[in-house]
């Protein structure tokens, strides 16, 4: 196959979402997370699960910290770099006593150039609308929850949106790209070189 042959480009992502962090500690019996690649139009996936839920875990020696190291192995084919997938994130609580419950959501955009990255995102909470959704939530400990948690990728109503940050959750990930260049596109990091590191 020559270059003038190649109409897409293929990307692998791999790594694993590695911890969710709460500040203040962890008050739960047990958490869960389940993830979602959101892609663009012309992307599509080869390989891989494009969503998954990981086993039960809770704090550990660390109070604060709840470690899964959920793995994430994936395949794309693309035409173009519109629409590059993200992972949405959603962390649920399980209790004896109080059921299943929300406590974030956390939205990644998947490494863009090669190598592995450590990337931290915030954990977000929907608020209620009213006062008397408030005080339900304070009694229940149960926060709403958006119907397709896929919509804070596209940022297009996330404005219209009331929501809280607290905690972070955290995920180690690497790409791999073949073919992007030969269809135009340069994903390399850039180069610095000692002149001018000397200048900084």
């Amino acid at each position: 196959m020559t270059e003038n042959d190649i109409t897409k480009f293929l990307v692998t992502f791999s790594g694993q979402i590695e911890h969710v962090l709460f500040p203040a500690g962890v008050f739960d019996d047990q958490l869960y997370i389940h993830y979602e690649i959101v892609w663009g139009p012309d992307w599509s996936p080869v390989s891989g699960l494009t969503t998954g839920r990981s086993q039960m875990a809770c704090s550990g020696t660390d109070p604060e910290r709840v470690v899964f190291n959920m793995p994430i192995d994936l395949l794309f084919s693309s035409t173009n770099v519109y629409g590059w997938p993200q992972i949405v994130v959603t962390v649920r609580a399980h209790n004896a006593f109080g059921g299943d419950s929300l406590r974030g959501y956390g939205l990644f955009l998947l490494p863009s150039s090669p190598g592995m990255r450590t990337e931290t995102a915030p954990l977000l909470r929907p608020r209620p609308a009213t006062l008397l959704g408030e005080w339900f939530t304070w009694i229940t400990g149960k926060s709403p929850e958006l119907v397709d948690p896929k919509m804070l990728a596209s940022g297009k109503e996330n404005h219209l949106l009331r929501s809280e940050s607290y905690g972070c959750v955290t995920a180690v990930l690497s790409m791999v790209a073949k073919d992007m260049r030969k269809l135009g596109y340069d994903n390399q990091p850039p180069i610095c070189s000692g002149a001018c590191h000397a200048h900084r």
